[in-house]
């Protein structure tokens, strides 16, 4: 996971860079630190950080334009913006922040950091799925838009190509799916929501092209599922 910090307190830094790497943390942490702005702008056209924590003024330059430009560039970035006092609150909005830290709130700095490694993770999930061929093949959440198994194979749907083969262990698999908004349609049928196109009477049109039935059985746990989910976009 590469962070970025940009401050011009050379000293907070430091004790910053000193913080995070005592925080519980299962991934590995790459620092890159600036104590001014000229050069970042062409380091962030070829570099991906994962996470920024960014002055609000960093030696008379704008941190927020920094955050607007990383946000550009990388949508996923996690922007901190660290102030002083509250009178930033509202540009730390409207700058993409995910969260101002006060230099002073230690422990609002740990607490937000975790909840910045839970996003995080969740945004660089992938699925290991064991081919036919005895190779392997990740997948992101995103880029699978059905899971069809039967009593012989497990083939996993995009939206160009199938990919027959097993998964190792497909129940928890599936659980921790679920918070990617897929949803057991049918017995035979694992779909993510995030590609329907079309819910018709007793089946689904996937933005792939593909029809998928849905259980008649469980129809109005389905139909409740599917409004849940349009309703949260």
């Amino acid at each position: 996971m590469k962070i970025l910090i940009c401050d011009e307190d050379e000293k907070y830094i430091e004790y910053l860079i000193e913080k995070i790497k005592s925080f519980p943390c299962d991934e590995e942490l790459l620092f890159e630190s600036y104590t001014e702005t000229p050069g970042i702008a062409r380091r962030i056209e070829t570099e991906n950080f994962d996470i920024a924590y960014l002055g609000a003024v960093i030696h008379g330059r704008n941190g927020f334009e920094l955050g607007r430009m990383i946000h550009q560039h990388y949508p996923d970035c996690i922007l901190f913006y660290v102030c002083e006092d509250y009178k930033y609150m509202h540009e730390v909005f409207r700058a993409y922040g995910f969260q101002m830290l006060l230099k002073t709130q230690e422990k609002l700095l740990a607490s937000e950091f975790q909840r910045a490694l839970t996003v995080y993770q969740k945004l660089h999930f992938h699925v290991l799925f064991h081919l036919e061929d005895e190779t392997t093949h990740d997948f992101i959440p995103a880029e699978i838009v059905y899971i069809e198994t039967t009593d012989e194979t497990t083939t996993v749907i995009t939206m160009g190509e199938r990919y027959c083969g097993y998964f190792e262990k497909l129940k928890p698999l599936k659980q921790k799916l679920l918070e990617y908004h897929f949803f057991q349609m049918h017995p035979q049928y694992f779909v993510n929501m995030e590609h329907i196109e079309l819910v018709r009477s007793g089946e689904l049109v996937m933005d792939n092209g593909d029809c998928i039935p849905t259980s008649a059985m469980n129809r109005e746990v389905i139909d409740d599922a599917i409004q849940s989910f349009m309703d949260r976009i």
